[in-house]
């Protein structure tokens, strides 16, 4: 069976430092690495991993494209924007691996999205496929009226029996303040089936000490599943009444820790998809993040010879 998943958010270019006046251009964003980590760990022929935004016409967003193709990503509700143009942030790292973000997204077409010009059908689209998934950072780039629109867009998704995932995935920077946040991913925790958070953003957001004070918010909210990631401490899986641990993978050396939240969710989901518990797929998501955390950006490269799925 193949599984219809589609992601929303934004991509942009990703400018990451190889020496202080070196530069290396890729094409990231979180919900898009979702997105690829997922294409790339699904089963040939069990998914159709795409991708929903709005990108410009400028030359990085049409290489953009591209870059998505290489990973295995499919574009059918993507649109462009005459005159738009791509997001763009630069990473740096220090010397343990943690890395700052610098945005310069102002004009992004992808702030776009569920607006007055977005297509209405993308929100049929949208909804009619197996799996929609979203974060934080695509709430943070919507005005009020597009989260609206796309809060309807999950409760259409869910009564025609595709489910939610959502990581909460919090950058100070996009809001006004934790409670606006909070306020905005509590609409969305309320439609969400399967949640993903990293527990430093719920502690930020939410005022969360501990996993399980995640994990009992969620289930208050009506969520059934979740990974709560912590990091190098591992992640918390839970169901509506079980919690389990599952260690990270050890003395691993970390270069870059970009994406590895993303990498651990696309893994995550895709074993899922296959039918494996959530142990196994916590498991699977763990070691691929720790594979991530060892390379230089958001990206591992892409497969030499994607499937099209």
């Amino acid at each position: 069976m193949r599984n219809r998943i589609a992601l929303i958010g934004e991509c942009m270019i990703e400018l990451s430092h190889l020496a202080p006046d070196r530069l290396a251009v890729g094409y990231a964003g979180d919900a898009f690495n979702v997105a690829a980590y997922l294409a790339r760990t699904a089963a040939p022929g069990t998914a159709d991993v795409q991708f929903v935004t709005l990108i410009g016409d400028d030359p990085y967003s049409a290489r953009m494209r591209e870059s998505w193709a290489a990973h295995g990503v499919h574009a059918d509700h993507t649109r462009t924007v005459p005159g738009g143009q791509a997001g763009l942030y630069l990473i740096r790292t220090d010397e343990n691996g943690e890395r700052t973000f610098h945005y310069y997204r102002s004009q992004s077409a992808a702030r776009g999205l569920f607006g007055p010009a977005h297509p209405p059908e993308i929100d049929d689209a949208v909804a009619g496929h197996d799996l929609v998934y979203l974060s934080g950072i695509t709430l943070s780039i919507l005005g009020t009226d597009a989260r609206g629109r796309l809060l309807t867009v999950l409760d259409e998704t869910r009564r025609r029996g595709g489910r939610v995932a959502f990581d909460t995935n919090y950058r100070p920077a996009g809001w006004p303040s934790p409670a606006a946040a909070a306020e905005a991913m509590s609409a969305v925790l309320t439609r969400t089936d399967i949640a993903l958070p990293t527990l430093t953003d719920d502690q930020a957001v939410f005022g969360d000490r501990t996993p399980a004070d995640t994990i009992r918010r969620l289930r208050r909210a009506g969520v059934t599943e979740m990974a709560v990631k912590q990091g190098p401490k591992g992640c918390v899986v839970a169901d509506r009444m079980t919690n389990l641990s599952i260690p990270a993978v050890p003395n691993v050396q970390v270069i870059d820790t970009t994406a590895a939240g993303d990498a651990f969710n696309g893994a995550y989901l895709a074993t899922r998809l296959t039918g494996a518990d959530q142990k196994q797929a916590a498991e699977a998501a763990t070691t691929l993040a720790a594979q991530v955390i060892t390379h230089q950006g958001a990206l591992l490269p892409p497969p030499p010879h994607p499937a099209r799925t």
